[in-house]
């Protein structure tokens, strides 16, 4: 934590762990199954119920599990990805990592989600898929976004590593039609699994084929014959990676879930205060959600003209805010992009985030709220 904060700030994030997991853990450890186990098809099962799709699988992390839906998607090396800048480098580096270009496209500057009307002016004859960042838990404008992409025939993927719990139009975040999407259980998220993520798709087949690809491509139904050799009849036709999740994962993942839907409602209460609260504080914009959606608040953000003076008057009173992420276009492994992103520039000029999480409590908002009104 930078010098500048309190030792008694409130966090920004917070690591949702379970006390009571710990004799599970141990049955695990002991249990001569680490690497895989039936703990692993428990949790897919439990997030299908939960999301509303049938069409699940879990990876070791987020990245690979985007670079597997990019993959899938048909995204070569030479091909074009849309995407913000503004995202984590986590959505944006497996892009390159399959030699890949990415070309940026604006936001509105009023959610710092993707503008769809900016979307068909970055498409060229090699794009192949758009990856829809949630920013902070807050639903993008999926209807819109989707309109373009079947329009240019492309691939749409939503990056979900902040919205799990998140609505549109009454299905959750992974559920409401796109192509892909893909969930993160970092430490700093709603649900932790130490590291891993998840994939739902929208169709059977690209469920069936991303499940194989996360574990080298091997079918896994036919890899071994009956005497639990490598079967040479059972093929992999397609080379696929290493990013399945452990028994040990999943094992905290399933000790998380039933808790679940209580943790993304204390971070929606905390969120709908600020979004009551802090409408009408002068310098102040709270961003704005499409209609027929809830934001999963994995932070809280807004748009301050002073911004970058409350940031340290929040610290030095004790409260961690923070802008979050850089855009990523000010990285130079990403090229050298002239794109004119005036929405862009706008929200990363003004924006700042504060702590919405479960162990906000009802004193700490109302602390966060005062501060932000003096200030």
């Amino acid at each position: 934590m930078p010098q500048s904060c309190p030792a008694s700030t409130i966090p920004l994030y917070a690591v949702p762990m379970l006390s009571s997991i710990a004799d599970q853990l141990a049955a695990v450890l002991t249990s001569g199954q680490i690497a895989g186990g039936p703990s692993v098809a428990v949790f897919e099962g439990l997030l299908r119920d939960y999301l509303g799709n049938p069409w699940v699988t879990t990876n070791g992390d987020v990245s690979t599990a985007l670079t597997l839906c990019l993959f899938q998607a048909g995204v070569r090396p030479g091909d074009d990805v849309i995407m913000s800048p503004l995202v984590c480098l986590a959505t944006s580096c497996p892009v390159r990592n399959l030699f890949a270009n990415i070309r940026w496209c604006d936001v509105d500057p009023l959610t710092g989600n993707l503008d769809p009307a900016d979307i068909a002016k970055r498409t060229t004859p090699r794009t192949k898929a758009i990856v829809v960042y949630h920013w902070a838990g807050n639903p993008a404008d999926l209807d819109a976004i989707h309109a373009v992409a079947r329009a240019h025939n492309l691939a749409v993927i939503e990056d979900a590593g902040e919205a799990l719990g998140a609505e549109y139009h009454g299905k959750k975040i992974g559920a409401s039609g796109s192509d892909y999407t893909v969930f993160s259980f970092y430490p700093n998220r709603h649900l932790t699994t130490i590291d891993g993520g998840a994939i739902t798709c929208a169709r059977e087949n690209d469920y069936e084929e991303l499940h194989w690809l996360k574990r080298y491509g091997i079918h896994q139904p036919s890899f071994r014959d009956g005497d639990g050799e490598i079967n040479p009849a059972s093929d992999i036709p397609v080379a696929g990676w290493n990013s399945y999740m452990s028994h040990l994962a999943a094992t905290i993942g399933v000790a998380q879930m039933e808790h679940l839907p209580s943790v993304v409602a204390r971070y929606q209460e905390n969120g709908l205060y600020y979004d009551e609260r802090l409408a009408a504080v002068p310098g102040l914009t709270v961003l704005k959600r499409p209609p027929n959606s809830r934001s999963a608040y994995w932070v809280y953000t807004f748009l301050a003209r002073e911004r970058d003076q409350l940031l340290r008057r929040l610290r030095q009173q004790g409260v961690y805010a923070s802008r979050v992420h850089l855009r990523n276009d000010h990285y130079t492994c990403f090229g050298t992009g002239s794109e004119e992103l005036p929405g862009v520039d706008y929200f990363s000029a003004y924006c700042l985030s504060i702590p919405c999480g479960r162990w906000v409590t009802e004193e700490e908002r109302e602390k966060i709220v005062s501060i932000i009104r003096r200030g």
